[in-house]
């Protein structure tokens, strides 16, 4: 989870932090962003040909690195991306958000279960 606000405007010049959200998606994780919280994303290459929502003055670097700013969406999900625009979003970003998280517990279940029956 990549919040908002100015931290991201910092944290993406992090090696650590790009190498932590770069393991997540190589590792097959969810990764959820919301309002600049994207700008992480971007850093980390994860934005390309991808429908992201994020806060509109970050538009113009997902646009330059081949994402596709969603207008018309509070919240959307592009794969195992999950982005928002901005704290107002969050009723749909956190919507997505558990659902996926449900979803990957419903998948951990079956997994469990499947492993002691055999």
């Amino acid at each position: 989870m990549i919040p908002g606000g100015r931290a991201p405007e910092y944290l993406r010049n992090d090696a650590t932090v790009i190498k932590i959200i770069k393991a997540f998606w190589e590792g097959d994780k969810y990764i959820f962003a919301i309002c600049h919280g994207v700008q992480i994303l971007v850093t980390a290459g994860l934005v390309d040909q991808r429908k992201i929502a994020c806060y509109e003055h970050v538009k113009f670097e997902v646009e330059s690195c081949g994402g596709i700013y969603v207008a018309d969406d509070e919240a959307v999900k592009d794969g195992r991306i999950i982005t928002g625009k901005t704290w107002q979003s969050h009723p749909e970003f956190y919507r997505i958000v558990f659902n996926c998280l449900e979803t990957t517990d419903k998948k951990v279940e079956n997994v469990k279960a499947s492993v002691s029956l055999s």
